[in-house]
């Protein structure tokens, strides 16, 4: 019995784009906190908690940002295919994990150490470095698990 297979494509589609150069006049992210400076925008007015996926070249220079969850005012789930999805189509060589706490506090719960962990593993394996994971809370505060030590 014969079988038809789907013959697809994959690729990514450019929504747009924003500028970014750090304080130091370069391009690329050397802290978390230009880390999570360049992320609050992307958080601005958000309601309900969102993850978010900065992609990194080899020396840091992020080239793509993608929001790639979005849940309720106290949750967000989202699977490790679903993050590194966009890094391995844009050939990342890093990630940087952010999501915002709507209750403006940074203090990470149970399931984004678990989440952290995770995204650690599956990064480990597919040779796509989890740099950080930074949760936004209000009045530019966050929580960066690489400062933390845990990363």
């Amino acid at each position: 019995m014969k079988k038809h297979v789907s013959c697809v494509r994959t690729c990514l589609v450019k929504e747009g784009s924003v500028l970014y150069e750090s304080k130091s006049g370069e391009r690329t992210i050397t802290s978390p906190r230009e880390a999570a400076d360049f992320a609050a925008s992307f958080f601005n007015g958000a309601d309900k908690e969102m993850i978010y996926i900065c992609c990194l070249d080899a020396i840091y220079q992020p080239v793509c940002m993608e929001m790639t969850a979005k849940g309720g005012s106290s949750w967000c789930n989202a699977e490790p295919a679903q993050v590194f999805k966009t890094a391995i189509l844009s050939n990342a060589s890093g990630i940087i994990c952010f999501h915002n706490h709507p209750s403006g506090n940074c203090t990470p719960s149970k399931e984004d150490k678990s989440l952290t962990r995770r995204l650690k593993e599956a990064g480990e394996l597919l040779g796509i470095k989890l740099w950080d994971h930074i949760v936004l809370g209000d009045n530019r505060f966050f929580y960066s698990f690489k400062e933390a030590g845990i990363l």
